[in-house]
This record gives C-alpha cells, structure tokens and sequence, in this order.
C-alpha cells in the first residue's frame, strides 16, 4: 500500500504542479512539501496561491520551513504563446535546477459554442495545447537537471475518460464551435473532454519517444509518462449543468455524492506523486499509462502501469499526428516551433 509516508525524501528537489492549488493538484503539492520537495504551483491566480498556502500552513504535518519553499510561477494554459513564454521565463529565473513537473491542470464540461484565443475547442486549449507549449519549453531545464543530478521525469494527468474519445481526436472539429443544449450538448462536452484526455495519454507517449528515450540511450534519466488519477466528483473542473440548460441541481447532487463514491482529493493525488517519485520505476521503460489499485471497498491502495482503454490510447501514428498538429498550432499563435 503507497501512502503519503512512503513517498522518499526529495530534499533539494524542484517540482512544478500545475493547478497545484486546489483538488488532486493540493494534495500533490502537500505530498512533495512534507518531503521537502521546493514546490511550485504553476496558476493563473496569484490569490489561488495565497489560498492554498493558507490551506497548507494549517495542516499539522507542514511547517513554516516547508512552506517556504512553495512559490508561485504565473501560467495561462489558456493561449498557447502565453503558455510557452510561461516556461521560457521560468528556465530564464530558475536556471538551477528542475526535477519533477506535474501537469496535474484542467477543465471539463466546456461550453461547446465557445473558442478560446487562439481559436481552438477551449477544453483541448486548456488541457492540452497549453500543457504541450509549457512543458515542451522546460525541456532543456530538464535534461540539465537529469545530467547533474541524476534524474528528471514529466506526469501528466490523463484520464480513463480518455475512452470517450471513441473515433479518437478529430482535428477539424477543434476549430469548431458547436451550438447545441441540452443532452445533446452535454454529450458533446463529454466527448470533447475525453479527446483532450486522449491528447494528454498520446503527449506523453510521443514525448517518452522523442525526448526522453533518446537521452536514456545515453544515460540521462528522464522519462515522460501519463497517470489515470481515479474517479473523483469534486474536482471542480465542470459546470453546474445550467451551461446546456440542464438544472443545476443535478450538478449539485452529483458533487454531493463524491462523499459516498469516487475517491478523495488525496486518493486521486497518489498516482501521479508515486510515478513522480517513486525509485521503482528508475530502471523501467516510459511513455507508460498508470492507473490506481482499489482494495475491496474501492479505496486506494497503490498503483500501476495498464493498457488504455482504448485503442487509440497507444496509436503511434494518431500520437505523432497530434505532436504535428500542436507545433503548427503554437507556431500559428505567435510561438516559436519546438
């Protein structure tokens, strides 16, 4: 069983969780601060933070030294641009070091008559095209990390929901806004929210391939994979169902029933902190998919490496079609190409 305790000591670290203030994201980042982990949350709040850090300077286990190694870092997922200058300024302000980054950050339940600012589906802006031109740039920091200090490794929190995506990602639809209420609209926000899950399990397949297997091949250990945190109702990623003229107390119930069925905030924190940390996966091969173990009474026990559940979940071809697809899109948003 992986609780808290077992995560090691990670003294002298540097982590980045992004939306590390709230939900799964809180609990990662309590998890690496008892540890001794320097922790930064990577949000668009600067009051999320504060809120955080009061949250976390109440807790028994968090002392002030800890908390003095948890910092903000500015980050808007939401344009893709705005995104990588985000990793760029950090490299620029932190050239030290970065062991560990936690692409925990999401949305769910997106209107679908609605495109952010670069003109794409905002639930696969957010989820992935911003991730892919934050994490992409901090790279370099990365392989340095791992060169002087032996190790660093990229989470990125996908889903099970992933296998909403049952035709896998259709590009062309990602610059279309769709009108409609109702079931019919929630249907759709499903499906769009499970294609930028798929996207985030195809990201960290394609991003093990094409940086971090080359560099194991030559001793620098750093490695890229995606984690299924759990079912969790209170993460406060959706609306409340009045977006698609649904009443907003069903949203309301389904929240309030996370009490009785789903996991905790902290359950659903274990799997993306053990892969980030654990030694067991030292020595393995990444661009993996790990899910939680449940013991009879459906709580978390420990976590391991499993199939998607879907196909598309490890096709090559739609991987490095996606990778194509999301250097043009940064490039086209003013970025500069990976």
């Amino acid at each position: 069983m992986f609780t808290p305790d077992d995560v090691p000591d990670l003294s002298h670290r540097v982590a980045i969780v992004t939306g590390g203030n709230r939900s799964i994201g809180l609990e990662t980042t309590y998890m690496l601060l008892r540890k001794n982990c320097n922790v930064w949350i990577a949000s668009r709040s600067q009051s999320g933070f504060e809120e955080a850090k009061q949250t976390l300077s109440k807790r028994n286990d968090i002392d002030d030294e800890m908390i003095q190694r948890l910092h903000f870092h500015s980050l808007d997922l939401g344009e893709m641009k705005k995104a990588q200058l985000s990793g760029q300024n950090f490299v620029k302000n932190n050239p030290s070091r970065l062991d560990i980054v936690i692409a925990n950050a999401g949305v769910s339940l997106q209107r679908p008559d609605e495109l952010g600012p670069d003109g794409y589906e905002l639930t696969m802006q957010t989820n992935h095209l911003g991730h892919f031109s934050f994490i992409t740039s901090l790279l370099p920091l990365l392989e340095k990390t791992a060169r002087e200090h032996g190790e660093a490794r990229v989470v990125i929190t996908s889903s099970d929901a992933h296998a909403f995506a049952k035709e896998g990602i259709d590009f062309d639809s990602l610059t279309k806004s769709k009108p409609h209420l109702g079931i019919r609209g929630l249907s759709d926000a499903f499906a769009r929210y499970g294609a930028s899950k798929l996207a985030n399990m195809l990201f960290a397949r394609e991003l093990d391939k094409r940086w971090a297997a080359p560099l194991r091949k030559q001793g620098v250990m750093v490695s890229a994979d995606c984690v299924h945190p759990g079912t969790i109702l209170n993460t406060g990623l959706g609306g409340t169902g009045s977006e698609w003229g649904i009443p907003s107390f069903i949203g309301t119930i389904t929240r309030a029933s996370a009490m009785f069925i789903g996991f905790s905030s902290l359950e659903g924190a274990m799997t993306q902190v053990w892969v980030a940390t654990t030694p067991d996966l030292e020595n393995e091969d990444h661009g993996k998919y790990f899910v939680p173990v449940t013991n009879w009474r459906g709580r978390y026990m420990a976590s391991k490496e499993s199939p998607p559940d879907s196909k598309w979940g490890s096709d090559d071809e739609l991987a490095a079609k996606l990778w194509e697809f999301s250097e043009d899109a940064l490039v086209k948003a003013g970025g500069q190409r990976i």
